[in-house]
């Protein structure tokens, strides 16, 4: 006996088991990007040239906590403070992320090619990365496969023992010491993924990092500051209203693992007509963000111009350090998207008969 599974029960399925997975994790990681979503070419090279016909652009800046304000006791007189005087400190030591990725879906190849610029300072180190993937596309079932891989560089510059205050003597410290003796470094890697997408839902696997690099230390047997491997796991799902303003509801889940440690990342959007909407993402036991955007030229005459979409995330965190004093602001994160038709539709022109006709075609 053969049993037939509606295709909304196999959705609900999917995106159940990918809310309850991440339960049997025991530690969560930082946020990557509260519109994961609109990042998945960078995690999942599979999703390159999604948008047939279009050149694409995305971009994101986030810029991560900062540290609050702190009052010294103004009986405090140091050379730091003289008199005790009160004074306003922010600590600049946060997270400050730009992500930069262009892709088109080319006709000839079947399959989209994509280039990734990155720049992630976390504190006083610095990473700069660049790649270039392929992705191509299947029909399968009323819905489109893709397969891609990611081949890049990765530069860090790791921080120095200058960049730290040792509560000790920093000589005696053989971290702090260590320090000095890590170089910057360019490693090559490699990303792979898969993605299952309809005009409702997709799906997704993922892992990048895949060779692996690291910092080489002198004097050292193994490697610090070690670029991990990642595997990510990703679904979404867009829910049409049946109401007389057009409303849909976007959920999506991102689960990343490092296989010692998970991390589970949620996402859900109400979208009025494709012209506005807003919406919280949350990060399991770190952080929750208001998510607001706007398509601001839907209406717009000009082809150029309708297909920029902008979007904006602030981030409060959840945990309960973050509230005492001295503790941190949340982040904020602007990013866009745009794309546009550059494949022109081919016209026919000429004059003849119902049974024969001369035609120019350009």
């Amino acid at each position: 006996m053969h049993l037939k599974i509606k295709p909304l029960m196999r959705v609900k399925n999917t995106l159940l088991l990918l809310l309850l997975l991440p339960f049997f994790s025991l530690f969560a990681q930082n946020p990557q990007f509260s519109y994961f979503s609109w990042a998945q070419p960078y995690f999942n090279p599979a999703a390159i040239g999604e948008k047939e016909n279009h050149i694409n652009f995305i971009g994101f800046y986030r810029e991560g906590p900062k540290r609050q304000e702190i009052e010294p006791n103004e009986n405090q007189d140091n050379d730091n403070n003289p008199g005790g005087k009160e004074v306003k400190n922010y600590d600049q030591q946060g997270q400050r992320e730009v992500l930069l990725h262009i892709d088109s879906y080319i006709k000839k190849i079947k399959g989209g090619v994509g280039v990734t610029f990155l720049s992630d300072k976390v504190g006083k180190t610095d990473k700069a990365g660049f790649s270039i993937g392929y992705a191509q596309k299947f029909r399968v079932r009323g819905g489109k496969l893709g397969v891609g891989v990611q081949l890049g560089f990765l530069n860090q510059t790791p921080a120095k023992k200058d960049d730290f205050i040792a509560i000790d003597d920093p000589n005696q410290d053989p971290t702090i010491i260590q320090l000095n003796s890590v170089e910057s470094f360019l490693d090559f890697d490699m990303n792979f993924g898969l993605i299952y997408r309809t005009p409702t839902w997709y799906v997704g696997l993922s892992g990048t990092n895949l060779i692996g690099g690291g910092v080489r230390v002198s004097g050292a047997e193994t490697s610090s500051l070690r670029v991990g491997r990642q595997y990510y796991l990703s679904g979404g799902y867009i829910w049409n209203l049946r109401t007389a303003v057009p409303w849909s509801i976007e959920p999506s889940v991102l689960i990343r693992t490092e296989l010692a440690t998970w991390s589970l990342h949620l996402m859900t959007l109400a979208r009025y007509n494709g012209i506005l909407w807003f919406g919280l993402s949350y990060q399991l036991d770190n952080a929750i963000a208001v998510l607001l955007g706007a398509t601001p030229f839907y209406n717009s005459t000009n082809d150029y111009l309708r297909g920029l979409e902008l979007g904006f995330a602030y981030g409060f965190d959840t945990k309960k350090t973050a509230y005492v004093k001295g503790g941190t602001w949340g982040d904020f994160e602007i990013v866009f998207r745009y794309g546009f038709n550059f494949y022109k539709e081919k016209t026919l022109t000429g004059y003849g008969s119902s049974r024969h006709l001369y035609k120019n075609q350009y």
